[in-house]
């Protein structure tokens, strides 16, 4: 009896994660830009890489129930990254509406494809970039997309700042 009730919970558990869906959409915005940002360890050394690891850890193995500072604030979503196989990809900025601009992380293929977008240069033009994709909800608050549809640059101030 024992083996049968382990074989049940080991099929309910398969189904339920099997089952567990990620969110899935296509979506369309603005490619913007920040002036400054530090959002993954993309293009780092494995030193530096090395000890950003380090960092992570010992800000995660520290973790403390009082008010944490910005810097380990960063580590911790540093280790989400990690703990989701995103914290050496590439990202860019992208702006849903008036008042959204989130990071959306990407495959190298689909950064490739934008990475040569400079924000002087679509200002100079008049134009702006819009690119659909689909997205996927990795948490609450990390996108990731491995599938960049279409990138159309069309006439049209950004409304980047540059912050």
């Amino acid at each position: 009896m024992r083996k049968t009730s382990i074989f049940f919970i080991m099929i309910f558990s398969l189904l339920f994660v099997s089952c567990k869906t990620k969110s899935n959409e296509k979506a369309k915005a603005e490619l913007t830009f920040k002036s400054i940002s530090f959002m993954s360890a993309y293009g780092a050394t494995d030193k530096e890489l090395n000890d950003l690891n380090k960092k992570i850890d010992d800000v995660l193995l520290n973790k403390r129930n009082e008010i944490i500072s910005e810097e380990e604030k960063l580590y911790q979503y540093f280790g989400k990254l990690r703990n989701l196989n995103l914290l050496e990809k590439p990202y860019i900025f992208l702006r849903f509406n008036k008042d959204s601009i989130l990071p959306v992380y990407l495959s190298e293929n689909e950064f490739n494809k934008v990475k040569n977008f400079k924000q002087i240069d679509l200002f100079k033009e008049g134009k702006k970039v819009i690119i659909e994709l689909d997205l996927v909800k990795k948490n609450n608050t990390i996108y990731y997309s491995n599938n960049i549809v279409s990138i159309i640059k069309v006439n049209g101030r950004s409304h980047s700042n540059g912050n």
